[in-house]
């Protein structure tokens, strides 16, 4: 993957098997290299990034 610049952050999409890998990515190695920053906007009410897609990972999972 190429680097992202911050113009090109996205919304999370929780049905994305490419944006559940990054994150996978993330949680492994503790870093973006994959994509070159966070490739992700953070949404209110969220203070973090990869709080806020644990957060929604767990809500589809458990159906909350």
């Amino acid at each position: 993957m190429t680097a992202l610049r911050l113009s090109e952050k996205r919304k999370f999409d929780i049905n994305s098997k490419k944006d559940i890998d990054i994150y996978r990515y993330f949680l492994i190695n503790s870093d973006w290299k994959i994509t070159g920053t966070c490739p992700f906007d953070l949404e209110f009410p969220y203070l973090t990034v990869p709080d806020m897609i644990k957060d929604k990972l767990i809500r589809k999972y458990l159906k909350v």
